[in-house]
């Protein structure tokens, strides 16, 4: 790069020739290609785990709907206790590599453990919980250890395209998955629908494995662990100053709850109330993806230049807790109620993914670069804590209501706190943020 830049500046002949791709140019191609393929055939295999555990929870171990919140809480618990000491700990890793392939493996063992106990009739909802905290503490790590890696590979500039590159992957892959992943498990079993995820773990390992740039990070003395704790829970801090960064608060972390609470007896609901086939639940499933990937367009193009941010976040956290009503009024004809069903979850994603690209431009523009990292970290925080209590607070309405009167109760709560909150929220995103001063560097 450097001296394709000399060539163009000191005129020479070859002046503004693209050079050719060196041998470490092609080994950094060939090594995103290794990580895409990896990345890919782990989403593709992760829908097939994510469709067949309700199936599992509620046609074969007959859950209650207290029960399968605390399924869902399982899996949210581990972001809540772990993460902030796995951002503190991916800051010293020195090989984020190994760590990958190292996580790949135990999420093998795990869902492989529990694929051979459903073949051998074993299994029970504890085993389910089990392994939803398995993957829970799993993702939390590598969600830290995930850029880490990506910038490692491909550099600072690079990051940009190729994470992209990869985003687009998995969305394909998952949504390939969704179409399949029903028939497979009514057709071959939920078992067998597990195993094709213990496969795309192995899969990404493997890939992982073949890389040959190198899986070296430098690393200069590191904080202590406490140090750097404080450092994350500092973060807090950052959403009480400002009136908006407390109203936006409210419009992360009541959706948040919201949708793990509706997550959770989405699967009872079609299955128990509306009565879908086991064959059709993963592909009503796929309307999500395509909404998922059309919210990111449209979001691209609200949230352009002269645009305020802040009023596009607000207005689509609101669509999203509205739209969210449709799934409860889903009932008559099973095909009416099928398409009013995949209307009230794929709209809902639809204006979320808006909102979290929003949220995204939001944080960026009010804070500083030193104190991002921190509010990025508490921002996680605070989703999994909402998360664990809207997983719990509906298995145990499921219990009191049914699922159709639970799901009403969350959607409408979760919109009358958005409501409540909106014209203030309106009203502070008119004023310009105030960015916070850098803090002063330790001497």
């Amino acid at each position: 790069m450097d001296r394709d830049t000399t060539d163009i500046q000191s005129g020479g002949p070859d002046a503004g020739a693209k050079q050719p791709p060196g041998p470490a140019d092609r080994g950094v191609r060939r090594d995103v290609n290794y990580y895409w393929c990896g990345q890919t055939a782990s989403a593709f295999g992760s829908v097939f785990t994510t469709i067949a555990l309700p199936v599992v929870a509620v046609v074969h171990l007959n859950a209650s709907a207290g029960a399968i919140g605390l399924i869902s809480a399982a899996a949210t618990a581990p972001i809540l206790l772990l993460g902030f000491p796995a951002g503190a700990l991916a800051d010293r890793l020195a090989h984020p590599r190994r760590t990958l392939v190292l996580l790949d493996l135990v999420c093998a063992a795990a869902v492989g453990a529990v694929a051979l106990g459903l073949a051998a009739g074993t299994v029970s909802l504890l085993w389910l919980g089990l392994l939803c905290a398995v993957m829970g503490a799993t993702s939390t790590f590598s969600m830290s250890v995930y850029f880490l890696h990506l910038r490692q590979l491909v550099g600072p500039d690079g990051i940009g395209s190729a994470r992209a590159r990869l985003q687009a992957g998995q969305y394909g892959a998952a949504l390939v998955g969704r179409l399949l992943a029903g028939p497979a498990i009514a057709v071959l079993g939920a078992a067998a629908a597990l195993s094709v995820d213990v496969a795309s773990y192995l899969l990404s390992a493997v890939a992982l494995l073949a890389m040959r740039s190198p899986d070296l990070v430098p690393r200069g003395p590191a904080p202590s662990m406490l140090t750097s704790l404080r450092g994350a829970l500092a973060g807090l801090r950052l959403f009480t100053g400002d009136g908006f960064h407390r109203a936006l608060a409210v419009f992360i972390v009541v959706p948040a709850a919201a949708l793990a609470g509706v997550t959770a007896l989405t699967g009872p609901f079609l299955l128990r109330v509306i009565h879908l086939p086991t064959a059709a639940y993963g592909s009503l499933f796929a309307l999500s993806g395509l909404m998922g990937l059309s919210g990111s367009a449209v979001a691209g193009r609200v949230l352009a230049p002269g645009r305020n941010p802040r009023r596009v976040l607000l207005g689509a956290f609101t669509a999203a807790m509205a739209c969210s009503l449709l799934l409860p009024l889903a009932d008559g004809p099973l095909p009416l109620a099928a398409c009013c069903a995949a209307l009230g979850i794929g709209l809902p994603i639809f204006f979320g993914s808006i909102a979290n690209v929003a949220v995204s431009s939001v944080l960026v523009a009010d804070m500083s670069e030193e104190t991002l990292g921190r509010a990025m970290a508490a921002l996680q925080v605070c989703v999994a804590t909402a998360g664990l209590v809207g997983a719990l607070g509906s298995g145990v309405l499921g219990d009191w209501l049914g699922v159709r009167g639970a799901l009403w109760a969350m959607g409408l709560i979760a919109l009358g706190g958005v409501a409540l909150s909106l014209p203030a929220a309106l009203r502070a995103a008119r004023k310009a943020p105030a960015v916070p001063a850098p803090e002063p560097a330790a001497v």
